[in-house]
């Protein structure tokens, strides 16, 4: 069985509006493998060759001054996309995500990413749990998943949490569980030279002893009125 791979990514950009040329300062990606942490990470801030509104700064905490030298969206592209590769890509909101995405390749003439590959976690959660909120911190204090490491928005840390929020919103940890171990099976089975077989045995029958008969209507007379006797 093939190893099933994810990206749970996560951005943050100088403004919501790609129209009014806001850009992506900061991309957070983390792998799960089988639905676990592989610990791999791609993380990059980016030189929007713009201002970041104070406004903006005061939700991520990311200013002009700390990302003066950091590269542009072209220099970190490549390595983009290699580590997202195609896999799926698990996002929250993720309209919104992609549309700055495939701005940022479409200014280079990359191919931008197909929404058959996208997986919503919002649209996942207001299916799952309908009536409810369905913002990532109300997604995390339902799963009892801290956010004590998250003074501000983050690319990478929204990501960690949201790896976090979607391995339980489909299953929980003992889905990859149950994944591994029948891979592993697989894997068990394909490095046998003999094939396998279930063997199938008749039950066997272990008549009672009179004594034991005689133990159990003994038994039976000390219980006083015994349940099963309101059916009789």
């Amino acid at each position: 069985m093939s190893k099933l791979r994810e990206i749970v990514l996560d951005t943050e950009t100088t403004g919501l509006d790609i129209d009014s040329g806001h850009r992506i300062i900061e991309i957070g990606c983390v792998e799960l493998v089988n639905k676990v942490r592989s610990g791999v990470v791609f993380h990059e801030y980016i030189n929007p060759c713009r201002d970041v509104p104070y406004h903006s700064t005061k939700i991520h905490g990311i200013t002009d001054e700390m990302l003066k030298d950091k590269p542009v969206f072209e220099e970190i592209a490549q390595k983009f996309i290699d580590f997202t590769s195609d896999s799926a890509l698990v996002i929250h909101n993720a309209g919104f995500d992609v549309k700055f995405i495939n701005m940022e390749l479409g200014r280079l003439n990359h191919g931008s990413i197909s929404s058959s590959r996208v997986i919503d976690t919002l649209s996942m959660a207001r299916r799952k749990f309908m009536g409810s909120p369905a913002s990532l911190d109300a997604l995390c204090k339902r799963f009892n998943i801290s956010l004590e490491s998250r003074e501000v928005h983050g690319a990478l840390v929204d990501a960690e949490l949201l790896a976090k929020v979607y391995v339980e919103m489909t299953g929980g940890l003992q889905i990859s569980f149950f994944h591994n171990a029948k891979q592993s099976r697989d894997q068990t089975a394909e490095g046998n030279d003999c094939s396998m077989s279930k063997k199938y045995y008749k039950p066997r029958d272990f008549p009672l002893s009179q004594e034991e008969i005689n133990a159990h209507i003994e038994l039976l007379k000390s219980i006083k009125n015994p349940i099963w006797m309101k059916f009789v």
